[in-house]
């Protein structure tokens, strides 16, 4: 993730959020997304913004799994913004691993690396928010 000191955009939110604990491994981006689809169809968005918002949260969990420490918790939270639904989506960790994960340390340069990108890509704003436990990476994408 883009490393900033940015804080998330105020936006209007509605009250539900989706806190879901992930393992520290391979499973944790296939568990976010199964149990955030049915969340994020519930808040309003509609379904081209389902699937990015799916694939953020694939790329984030990754992320966190291969290059954080445990524990890994994904946060996701409809919100408003200028009237239109949106979805807040944050990975919290245990802060920069010393090591790569497995997959990370194996695969060539050529198989990962664009997680970034992809996050920059399809989300209205995204960064990084780190305490001394914690460090949080959140997006906005908007429908």
């Amino acid at each position: 993730m883009t490393s900033t000191s940015q804080t998330p955009p105020t936006q209007q939110d509605s009250g539900s959020e989706l806190v879901l604990p992930l393992a520290h491994d391979a499973t944790a981006p296939s568990t976010a997304r199964h149990a955030a689809r049915g969340f994020l169809t519930e808040s309003g968005l509609n379904d081209d913004a389902v699937y990015d918002a799916l694939l953020v949260i694939s790329e984030m969990a990754t992320n966190a799994v291969e290059h954080a420490l445990p524990p890994v918790t994904l946060h996701v939270q409809p919100v408003q913004t200028d009237g239109h639904p949106a979805v807040r989506i944050a990975v919290t960790d245990g802060g920069p691993s010393p090591e790569p994960g497995e997959w990370a340390a194996t695969g060539t340069t050529d198989e990962h690396g664009r997680g970034c990108t992809i996050v920059e890509a399809l989300t209205a704003g995204n960064g990084t928010r780190t305490t001394e436990a914690t460090t949080s990476h959140w997006a906005t994408l908007e429908s």
